[in-house]
C-alpha cells in the first residue's frame, strides 16, 4: 500500500469513527475498530438500487464488477487463476459452440502475516445474486443478500488495515446463483482455488439486515458451531452489542438454506449467520429503506471479530460429524415461539398455525424444565423448527 493509499484509508477510517461517535479511538489500524455503518449503507443501497435490476443474469455480472472494483481498490489480491478476481460458471455446451456463462464468483486473499500458517485459509462469504423481476416488480434483494456482501466487503477493509495482518491468509467471496440451487458455491468447492483440506472454517452469511419474521429478536443466529471444536468457545469469548447478541441454532433446524452446504458436504468446519428471513422475505418490499443498518454495523464489527480470531488461533476446529443438540439451543427456540405467539393476532395466524406455536413452546418448555434432550426431543425439534419456516413466517 503507498503512503497516499494508506493515508486515505487511515483518514476514511478516523471519519467513520467520527460518524460513530468513537471518536476517542485511535484509527492506526482496524484490527480492533468497528465497523463503518456509511460504508455499508452505501453498499447495500448500491447492489438493491434499480440500476442492478434484482441482480440477476447480466445484472449479477454487473454486481461482480462492483464487488471487484471494491477489491481492487482495497489492493486485496486476486483469488483465482490467471490473477483474476472472477470465478466463471460455465453451462452446458451445446454442439461445437463453447459453453455459455451462467454466472461469476468473485473472490480475493489476504495472505496471512505467519509463515507457518499463511497456507491455511480462513473464507468469508456471502452471495450476491437475487431473483431479477417479476410479480409487478424489482426483487431488490437488499437484505437478501446485499446486507451480507456489504458485510463481506467491510470486513475486508478493516483486515486490510489491521496491522499485522491476520496470521493465515484470509479468503473473501461473493458467490452467484446462490438462489439456483448454489450452484456458485457448488461451483468453487468442485473447482477451488486454494486445497480444501487447508480451508481452517467457512463463514457464510445470507440476510443481516432485518429480523426473523420481523419479530424484535435483537440478535443474529449463528448455525454450525456444533460441528466444529472450539466453535462455541470462540464465538462465547467474543463481545457482541446488545442489540444483536448472537445465538446459536443447530444447523439441522433449517436444513441446506444457503452456501455452507457445499462445505458442510465436504466436512469443512462453517458458521452460518443469519438474522433470518423477514416478512418481506423474495418480495419486491425487500428494499434498502427497510434495512436496520445499525444493526448490520453491530453483526460486521462481531463477525469481523470471529474471523480475526480464527485467523489467529494457534489451532484450529476439527469437525464434529454427531454433534450434540445443547439447552441453549432449545432456550432459543422458546424464544422464538414465544415472541411468535405475540404476534398470533397481528399475523393472523390460522388455528393450526397457533396450535403449532403452542406444541412448541410446550415441548421446549418442558426440555427445559428436564434438563435433559432425549433423541425422540431433538427430532421432533428439529422436525418443528422446519416446519415453522415453511407454514409460519
Amino acid at each position: 500500500m503507498t503512503f497516499i493509499q494508506s493515508f486515505r484509508l487511515k483518514t476514511f477510517l478516523l471519519v467513520c469513527l467520527t460518524l460513530n461517535g468513537l471518536t476517542g479511538a485511535v484509527a492506526t489500524g482496524g484490527d480492533r475498530l468497528p465497523a463503518c455503518r456509511e460504508t455499508i449503507e452505501r453498499h447495500i443501497r448500491e447492489l438493491a438500487s434499480e440500476k442492478y435490476q434484482g441482480r440477476r443474469g447480466p445484472f449479477a455480472a454487473m454486481a461482480a464488477e462492483y464487488i471487484q472494483r471494491e477489491f481492487q481498490e482495497l489492493e486485496l489480491n486476486p483469488l483465482f487463476a490467471g490473477n483474476s478476481y472472477l470465478q466463471t460458471i460455465p453451462g452446458l455446451s451445446e454442439g461445437d459452440e463453447p459453453p455459455r456463462t451462467l454466472g461469476t464468483n468473485v473472490g480475493a486473499i489476504l495472505p496471512g502475516s505467519d509463515p507457518a500458517l499463511a497456507e491455511e485459509y480462513v473464507l468469508i462469504a456471502a452471495h450476491h445474486d437475487h431473483l431479477g423481476r417479476g410479480g409487478g416488480g424489482i426483487f431488490h434483494g437488499a437484505d437478501d443478500n446485499a446486507s451480507g456482501v456489504a458485510m463481506v466487503l467491510e470486513v475486508a477493509r478493516l483486515l486490510k488495515s489491521a496491522d499485522p495482518s491476520p496470521r493465515r491468509s484470509v479468503i473473501f467471496v461473493s458467490f452467484d446463483l446462490e438462489e439456483h440451487l448454489l450452484f456458485g458455491s457448488r461451483w468453487f468447492t468442485a473447482h477451488p482455488p486454494i486445497p480444501l483440506e487447508r480451508l481452517r472454517l467457512v463463514l457464510v452469511a445470507d440476510m443481516l439486515g432485518r429480523s426473523l419474521g420481523d419479530l424484535p429478536l435483537n440478535s443474529v443466529f449463528l448455525f454450525g458451531a456444533e460441528h466444529g471444536t472450539g466453535l462455541r468457545e470462540l464465538l462465547a469469548g467474543i463481545d457482541s452489542e446488545p442489540n444483536t447478541r448472537p445465538l446459536l441454532l443447530n444447523s439441522e433446524f433449517v436444513g441446506t438454506r444457503s452456501d455452507y452446504g457445499p462445505f458442510r458436504d465436504r466436512q469443512i468446519p462453517f458458521l452460518f449467520a443469519s438474522t433470518g428471513q423477514s416478512r418481506d422475505y423474495h418480495s419486491i418490499r425487500d428494499t434498502a429503506d427497510h434495512i436496520n443498518y445499525q444493526q448490520v454495523r453491530e453483526i460486521t464489527t462481531f463477525l469481523r471479530e470471529v474471523v480475526r480470531h480464527a485467523a489467529n488461533a494457534d489451532s484450529s476446529p476439527e469437525w464434529i460429524p454427531d454433534p450434540e443438540l445443547t439447552l441453549d439451543e432449545v432456550t432459543t427456540v422458546l424464544k422464538i415461539v414465544e415472541k411468535i405467539d405475540q404476534q398470533a393476532d397481528n399475523w393472523k395466524l390460522t388455528t393450526v398455525q397457533r396450535l403449532f406455536v403452542t406444541q412448541t413452546r410446550q415441548r421446549a418448555k418442558r426440555i427445559l424444565q428436564q434438563q435433559t434432550i432425549s433423541p425422540e426431543d431433538r427430532r421432533w425439534l428439529t422436525r418443528s423448527t422446519q416446519m415453522m419456516l415453511l407454514t409460519v413466517f
